[in-house]
């Protein structure tokens, strides 16, 4: 949770330019193989009724900066209300008021 909202208040420039680089190799990893290729083009169509080439979705990702990643995690993120859930032996898990507490941070 604290490296969720830490999102909210201090991504830099240099976190989100390392985080491009990785999701463009991930991006281009995941077109190797007929299953992984079938599953891009399906979650395209759905998603934008189309079939996005390359260098627009790599256009798209670059066009996200500090700013943008701090704006959105602000709105979904910060102090907002999370789901919890457990499987198995659950005593050792946080309360949701422990884990709800982490979402925002008291500025002074």
């Amino acid at each position: 949770m604290e490296a969720m909202v830490r999102l909210c208040h201090e991504v830099t420039d240099e976190e989100v330019a390392r985080a491009r680089a990785q999701l463009k190799s991930i991006a281009l990893s995941q077109l190797d193989g007929t299953t992984a290729i079938c599953e891009d083009i399906g979650r395209q169509m759905l998603t934008y009724g189309r079939r996005m080439t390359p260098a627009e979705i790599f256009a798209r990702i670059d066009s996200i900066d500090a700013s943008t990643i701090r704006k959105v995690a602000g709105k979904y993120i910060n102090d907002q209300d999370v789901a919890v859930s457990g499987l198995g032996s659950i005593h050792g898990m946080p309360d949701y008021n422990f884990v709800r507490r982490r979402t925002y941070w008291l500025r002074q």
